[in-house]
C-alpha cells in the first residue's frame, strides 16, 4: 500500500490544524492526529480520524519503527525515504523529549520543535530540505556533540516547519545556529557546513520571493570564505546580500547563549550594507 503523507504548512492536519507531527492517508480521507483523541488509537501513538483504516497501510507505514527502535522505510520502497523517516520520528517525539536537548544546547525548545527537531534513541535529529521544500535528508546530533547524517540522506538546508514569511531571512551554518536565528526573530536557512548547498539556498530564496538576505558567517577563516562564496552565487541571481558575523563569539548560537537579543544584533549589524 502507499505510504501515509506528513502534514505541512501548505497542507496542515485537518483535525488539529497544525503543520507538523500528523499524517494524512494517501486518499486524504483519514488522518492520524497526535493531538486530538478519537476512538481509534494508532499503534505507536496518536489517533486515527475519518475513513476506516487500511490495515496493510497502517501496519506497513505507521508502525515504522524497527526492532532496534530506529525508524525504517516502508517495505514497498527500498530506497531511503527521508520524509517518512522524519514523519515517523516526529510521530513519537514529544516536547518533553526535546527539553533535555534544549537545556543542553541552551536554546529554546519551541524553536528546536519549529525546526523539525525529533529524538530517536539518544540522538537529536533535524530534517534537511531541498530547494523545492521537500525533505531530502536527516542530520543527527549525538550527546557527545558529534554530528552525522542517516545513511541514504541527501544534503539540503535546515528550514522551519511553520511559515515565518514576515521575518528577515538569515542564512547561517548548522541547525543550532538556525534555531538561534529563530530565537532572534529571523527566518533561518541553515547550511550543514560552511560550504555547499548553494543551489538549495538560491532555490529556497526564489521560492519564498526574497530579494534581500543576510549571511551570518562563523567567525573563522573557513566560515568567512564559505559565506563569501555563497554571497557571490546569490548576487549573481540579483538578490541583495550583506555579510555579517557574531560579535565576540564563534557562531550565532554562542552569541545567543551569551545573552544577545535582536536589539543587540540589529545594533551590531546596522552598518552592514546590502550589495547586489
Amino acid at each position: 500500500m502507499s505510504k501515509w503523507i506528513p502534514v505541512s504548512p501548505e497542507k496542515p492536519c485537518q483535525i488539529c490544524h497544525r503543520p507538523s507531527w500528523c499524517l494524512i492517508s494517501p486518499d486524504g480521507k483519514a488522518h492520524l492526529c497526535n493531538r486530538v483523541q478519537s476512538d481509534h488509537p494508532a499503534k505507536g501513538g496518536g489517533w486515527i480520524h475519518g475513513a476506516p483504516i487500511l490495515k496493510n497501510n497502517t501496519s506497513n507505514c505507521l508502525n515504522a519503527l524497527g526492532s532496534n527502535g530506529m525508524p525504517k522505510t516502508c517495505n514497498d520502497k527500498p530506497d531511503f525515504d527521508s520524509a517518512l523517516w522524519w514523519a515517523t520520528a516526529r510521530h513519537v517525539t514529544r516536547l518533553e523529549k526535546l527539553q533535555p536537548w534544549a537545556d543542553q544546547l541552551g536554546l529554546p525548545v519551541e524553536c528546536i520543535d519549529w525546526l523539525g527537531g525529533a529524538t530517536i534513541s539518544d540522538m537529536l535529529t533535524f530534517p534537511m530540505h531541498s530547494g523545492t521544500g521537500n525533505i531530502c535528508g536527516i542530520r543527527t546530533r549525538n550527546p557527545d556533540g558529534s554530528k552525522k547524517a542517516i545513511t541514504g540522506s541527501k544534503a539540503g538546508v535546515f528550514l522551519t516547519t511553520i511559515p515565518l514569511n514576515c521575518l528577515d531571512v538569515l542564512i547561517c551554518e548548522g541547525p543550532t545556529d538556525a534555531v538561534a536565528a529563530m530565537a532572534l526573530d529571523f527566518e533561518p536557512i541553515g547550511r550543514p557546513s560552511c560550504i555547499g548547498q548553494e543551489q538549495h539556498v538560491i532555490d529556497t530564496l526564489k521560492r519564498w520571493g526574497k530579494y534581500r538576505v543576510t549571511i551570518c558567517a562563523d567567525a573563522d577563516g573557513p566560515g568567512i570564505a564559505g559565506a563569501e562564496r555563497l554571497a557571490q552565487f546569490i548576487r549573481a541571481c540579483r538578490i541583495a546580500v550583506r555579510l555579517v558575523a557574531p560579535v565576540g563569539h564563534k557562531d550565532l548560537s554562542d552569541w545567543y547563549k551569551a545573552g544577545a537579543t535582536r536589539a543587540d544584533v540589529d545594533l551590531a549589524w546596522g552598518q552592514a550594507a546590502y550589495n547586489n
